[in-house]
Order: C-alpha cells, then sequence, then structure tokens
C-alpha cells in the first residue's frame, strides 16, 4: 500500500502554526519572568532581612533558574514524564524560599532559647544600678549572636530617631515568638506604670526556662512516634525507588499513564493527611 504524500501547503500550515505557538510561549515566558522576578525579588528580600543574610536577590534568582533547569532535565531524561517534569520544576521553585523559611524557623528557635539569658543579663544590669538603656547595650556586647544581633539592632533604632516602643515593634515583628510578645510586654508596663522590672525580667525568666525544659522533655518522649512518621511517609517512595530499580518497565507505567499518575496523586495526599494527623496526635502545646 502506497503511502500519500502530504500536499505542501499542508507542510506549510503546519511550521507556521508551530512557529506561532513557539512565538505566543516566548512572549508569554517574556512577560512573566520579569514579574516573577520581581514578586521573587521582593518576597526573598523581607526573608533574607529576617534571617540577616546579605545576598543580592537577582543573583538567588539566577542561581534559581540554573538548578531548575538542571533539576527537570534530568528529571526527564530518567522518567521521560512530563508529570515528573512538572513536579520536579514547581519543586526546584519553591526550594529557594522553603529553606530560607527554615533558617528563620531555626534563628527563631536559637533567640527562644537565648531569650532567659538575655532576661537574666538585662536584669543584672538593672539591679546594679544602669539605666534599661544601658542594660541592654550591655547585653548586647555579652550575649551571643542572634540575640545580640536584635538587641544591638533595636538600639541602633533608637539611635536613628525610633521611639523605644517602635523598636519593641520591630524586635516582635522580627521574632513573632510568645516569649517575644511578652518580654516586650513586660519593658513597656514598666515604662509606663513603673515598678521593679529587675525582678519581673528574673520572674519571667526563671518560667521560660521551665518551659523549655518541659518542651524538651516532650520531645523526648515523642521521639519515636516522630521517627515512625517519618518512616512511614519515606517508605512508599523508597519502595518505588528499589522497584524502579528491579522493574523499570513495570514502573515506567506509573509515570507515563493517566491511572499511574493518579495513583501517584492519591498516594501523596494520602500520605500528607497521614503526617499531618500524626503531627497532630505529637504535638503537645506547654
Amino acid at each position: 500500500m502506497q503511502a500519500v504524500p502530504f500536499p505542501g501547503w499542508t507542510l506549510l500550515l503546519a511550521g507556521a502554526a508551530v512557529a506561532l505557538l513557539a512565538y505566543l510561549v516566548a512572549t508569554a515566558i517574556g512577560r512573566l519572568v520579569p514579574v516573577h522576578r520581581r514578586r521573587f525579588s521582593d518576597t526573598v528580600s523581607r526573608q533574607l532581612r529576617r534571617v540577616n543574610l546579605f545576598i543580592d536577590p537577582l543573583r538567588l534568582f539566577s542561581l534559581n533558574l540554573v538548578v531548575v533547569v538542571v533539576v527537570c532535565t534530568l528529571t526527564l531524561l530518567l522518567t521521560a514524564s512530563i508529570a515528573a517534569t512538572s513536579a520536579a520544576a514547581l519543586a526546584s521553585g519553591f526550594l529557594p524560599r522553603l529553606t530560607l523559611r527554615y533558617l528563620q524557623r531555626r534563628r527563631q528557635a536559637a533567640f527562644r532559647a537565648q531569650l532567659a539569658d538575655l532576661m537574666m543579663i538585662t536584669a543584672g544590669g538593672l539591679r546594679a544600678g544602669l539605666s534599661l538603656g544601658q542594660s541592654l547595650a550591655q547585653t548586647a556586647a555579652e550575649i551571643d549572636p542572634p540575640a545580640r544581633q536584635e538587641v544591638d539592632l533595636m538600639i541602633r533604632e533608637q539611635r536613628l530617631g525610633a521611639s523605644f516602643d517602635q523598636a519593641l515593634a520591630g524586635l516582635e515583628h522580627r521574632m513573632p515568638l510568645e516569649e517575644t510578645a511578652l518580654f516586650a510586654a513586660a519593658l513597656r508596663i514598666s515604662r509606663e506604670t513603673g515598678g521593679n522590672l529587675a525582678e519581673t525580667l528574673e520572674s519571667l525568666a526563671q518560667a521560660m526556662r521551665r518551659k523549655v525544659a518541659i518542651e524538651g522533655k516532650i520531645r523526648a518522649l515523642t521521639a519515636q512516634g516522630r521517627l515512625q512518621g517519618w518512616a512511614m511517609g519515606l517508605l512508599p517512595a523508597i519502595c518505588a525507588a528499589l522497584l524502579w530499580m528491579v522493574e523499570p518497565d513495570a514502573m515506567r507505567a506509573l509515570f507515563t499513564t493517566w491511572y499511574g499518575a493518579l495513583t501517584c496523586v492519591f498516594v501523596a495526599i494520602m500520605q500528607l493527611l497521614g503526617l499531618h494527623f500524626l503531627r497532630r496526635v505529637m504535638r503537645i502545646d506547654v
């Protein structure tokens, strides 16, 4: 049976359609990239300031684009799946923000652990006859980062013309913790109504230390449950990787067919729900 050749005008129209589609895609990307870069720069700049990192957001944006391209290329070569490549692109796109959020939480946890010592040093300066500003300056000189950086930033803001309440509000904004709010409230009340601020700070520091000790015991007692949650959460991915090494032809249908993709989505949703409920069970408020 002889194949019927396509007319020349059909090939010409097909080429024009492909060229038009490529032009539209390039135009859309050219318009979306500057918008995404501006939003990325604004969001990441705020997060960088909160973690006290001085990195150019545009360089981080360029590095993120390179990582997305490399990850998408490797995923496409290994899986030959558009769905897996799209998921890898989304995960790579959110990687800088997730990393900065992780660093911000680590910084907040370190500041929270130092807050009791910060209060005790400030209370010691007040009992020695220093003013509150001098006590905070002494605290900034003696304590380690990140508490030193935060207290020093408070003092610098006041020297530049900000009021004490504005400096405290800035500290609460950078460190949105319950302990920071209690510390700021104690300083505000003492400035407005008077009283023995040193004794108040010492009592508050002792209460925070007891709370941190209780939370440490709770984390130790619930460590086994958290480990089981991580093990159960990673088990499907590990099994899928091992089966891919053993039977790649059988596992390829899981990523190249619609029912395989639907199965992956269902498993991911069930895993996330299980981890969410397990985290709710293991979370104990003190």
